[in-house]
C-alpha cells in the first residue's frame, strides 16, 4: 500500500512538472519566422538576374509605346494640315482617333503585362527559395515562416526576420 501511495505521489509530481514544462515545450514548437520576398528578389543574384530580364521586357514595351506615340503625333499633325480637303481631313482625323484609341489600349495592356511579369518574377524567385525556407524551417525549429508582408501587422525584425539568412543561403546554392 505504501508503495502504491509513493507511486501516486511520483506520478502526481511528474504530471505537475510536465504541466510546468508544457508551456515551454508548446512555445518552442510555435517558433515563427518572417521573410520579405521583395528583399529576397532585391538582395540575391537570382533576383538581380530576374530583375534584369524584367528591365529588358519593360524597355521593349517602352520602345513600342514610343513608336506608337510618334505615329499618333504624326497622324495628328497630318489631320491638322491646312491644305486638306474636307473629305481628306475627315479621313485623317478618323485615322488619328483610331490610332489614338489603339495607343491608349496598348499603354493599358503594357501596364497590365508589366505588373503580371513582376508578379511572375517574384513567384519564380520565391519558388527557388522554397527549399531554402524549408531547410531553415526544419533546422531552426520553425512552425511557420510567413512570406506575405500583407499578412503581418507587426514583425519584430530582431527575432523573426529570416530574410538575410534566406538570401545568403539562396545565393550560396546558386553557385
Amino acid at each position: 500500500m505504501r508503495h502504491l501511495i509513493f507511486r501516486q505521489h511520483v506520478l502526481a509530481a511528474c504530471v505537475l512538472v510536465g504541466l510546468g514544462l508544457a508551456p515551454g515545450l508548446a512555445h518552442a514548437q510555435q517558433k515563427i519566422g518572417f521573410v520579405n520576398p521583395q528583399r529576397v528578389v532585391n538582395e540575391t543574384r537570382l533576383g538581380q538576374m530576374a530583375k534584369a530580364d524584367l528591365a529588358r521586357y519593360v524597355a521593349e514595351k517602352d520602345r513600342l509605346a514610343k513608336e506608337s506615340a510618334a505615329q499618333v503625333a504624326l497622324l495628328r499633325k497630318e489631320a491638322e494640315g491646312t491644305a486638306l480637303s474636307a473629305t481628306e481631313r475627315t479621313r485623317r482625323e478618323e485615322a488619328y482617333r483610331r490610332k489614338s484609341h489603339l495607343h491608349e489600349t496598348m499603354l493599358q495592356e503594357n501596364a497590365r503585362d508589366i505588373k503580371s511579369e513582376e508578379a511572375k518574377l517574384l513567384q519564380y524567385v520565391m519558388r527557388r527559395a522554397d527549399t531554402v525556407l524549408e531547410d531553415i524551417g526544419k533546422k531552426g525549429g520553425y512552425a511557420i515562416i510567413i512570406t506575405d508582408p500583407a499578412a503581418v501587422g507587426y514583425v519584430d525584425k530582431a527575432t523573426v526576420d529570416l530574410t538575410d539568412r534566406v538570401a545568403r543561403e539562396l545565393d550560396s546554392r546558386g553557385k
